[in-house]
Order: C-alpha cells, then structure tokens, then sequence
C-alpha cells in the first residue's frame, strides 16, 4: 500500500517535468507549419499565367528577364530555396515619376526603405533575410572583370515559389517596389538549393530544447 501510495504522489511530479518537454516539441512543431512548405501547394500552370497576364505583365521589367521569372515560377517544385541577390546602389535615389521621397537621397537609402516594405512580407510566409553584407575587397580570383560590380550581397530565404510569387503580387509590395527600383544601378538575383546551411529552424530547435531543460529543472522538486 505504502509503494502504491508513493507511486501516486509521484504522478503529479512526473507530469510537471514531462510539461516542458510537450510545450516545447508543440511550439517547434507550429514553427515548423510556418517555416516548411507543408501546406504549400506548387504553383500551376494557370495561375502562373493568371500572374503573368495581370500585374507582372504590365511590370516596368525587360522581357527576357520576365520570361526567365514566368519559366522560374513554371517550374515549381514545392521547395524552399534561397534567392542570392548581389547588389550595386545608385549614387542618388532615381524614381521613375522623378519625384522625391522625404528622408531618401541615396540609393541605399531607397534601399532601405523597401527592406522596410519587404520583411514584414516575407515574414507573414514563413521566409526571412538569412545573410546581408557589404563588400570589403574587391573580388580576389575572377576571370571577368565586369563580374565585380557589385558593392552588397543579400541572401534571403523563401519558403516556396508561391511564397515568392503572392509576395510580388501583394498590394504592400507593389506601392513599396519603386524603392527597389530606385535604388539599384545593377542586380544579379540568383536562386539556389542549399546544400549545407543553417536555417532558423536550428537554432529554435536548440532554444526550445535549452527553455525545457531549465523549465524542467526549475519544476524539480528539492531533496
């Protein structure tokens, strides 16, 4: 009896320590349903078309380069991928209605201002910045010396292409597009697979593991 009634009072203890331990692997999991393409369907021929007859259409963008995005999104494979952007700024802002902004003079500064429109964005589906830098030297070993034109590079990782695609399309983006083009004097974007990185869902993964760990500790009843 006296076994059993000690088994019973140690229900109560054995649930506490096991309390972290749920939150954090149903805290990771909802992390995971916004940052993994799980309920992300790939982009379909017609909706591709949908896009590319409405606003990309009509977009201030060369055509080779609006077919190379029509053929990018065409092909969805339903991955994430991570967008390379090497970046060469205006000494001046340059908008296409040739008016000025308040608080922008720079390229960098219009810059900026279109980081601020974007984040909030990408964020809302489950992508993010992931490396942003600016150039300290000159590229060392090169065979083209045009290719060293650039002064910064951003990486930013996207969820998927729809992701991509719905973010371009967004109201928020569209009034907040002309930054971009108003400062960019050149940019390469190039969209890759990564290999080896490290994404964000490492580090929660360790940070949730730390938290359930001292929340155990802390929930552990003194001898």
């Amino acid at each position: 009896m006296r076994s059993e009634s000690l088994n019973t009072a140690q229900l109560p203890r054995t649930r506490a320590l096991r309390w972290p331990w749920l939150a954090a692997v149903g805290l990771y999991l909802l992390f995971l349903a916004w940052h993994q393409p799980w309920f992300v369907a790939p982009l379909t021929p017609a909706e591709v078309d949908r896009a590319f007859s409405g606003p990309l259409g009509s977009a201030k963008i060369p055509d080779d380069e609006r077919q190379k995005l029509k053929a990018f999104f065409a092909s969805d494979d339903g991955l994430a991928f991570y967008n390379i952007n090497l970046m060469k700024f205006k000494a001046r802002a340059d908008y296409p209605d040739g008016l000025k902004r308040p608080g922008i003079e720079t390229g960098s500064d219009a810059n900026d201002a279109y980081t601020r429109v974007v984040v909030p964005l990408l964020l809302q589906r489950g992508s993010y910045p992931v490396f942003a830098s600016s150039k300290i030297a000159n590229l060392l070993m090169t065979a083209d010396p045009g290719a060293d034109f650039f002064q910064e590079v951003g990486i930013v990782r996207y969820r998927s292409r729809r992701d991509m695609l719905e973010m371009i399309l967004h109201p928020d983006y569209i009034v907040g597009a002309p930054h971009k083009f108003a400062s960019l004097d050149k940019n390469v974007a190039l969209p890759t697979r990564a290999l080896v990185a490290m994404d964000a869902s490492i580090p929660v993964a360790l940070l949730l593991t730390i938290g359930a760990l001292l929340a155990s500790r802390a929930r552990r009843p003194s001898r």
